[in-house]
């Protein structure tokens, strides 16, 4: 038997979610999310075709740029 596959996404739900790839497995397609968030920053959640419900979410935030070390002397 074939564990279901599911949908990442990348955005919100509710708007604007643009289809990344779908990863069977939740626990795989869990992880697959957080390597995807981690190489480029957003929203993301999994999407379960079979229930029609969103699984999982997760959130990362750029990093912010140091600023040049104007102090020094």
């Amino acid at each position: 038997m074939t564990e279901p596959t599911f949908d990442i996404f990348r955005g919100t739900p509710n708007k604007d979610a643009v289809w990344v790839e779908a990863v069977q497995g939740l626990s795989a397609a869990r992880e697959r999310m957080e390597q995807l968030a981690a190489e480029k920053s957003g929203e993301y959640f999994l999407f379960s075709t079979s229930s029609h419900t969103v699984l999982a979410r997760t959130e990362t935030f750029e990093e912010p740029r140091a600023a040049g070390n104007a102090a020094a002397s």
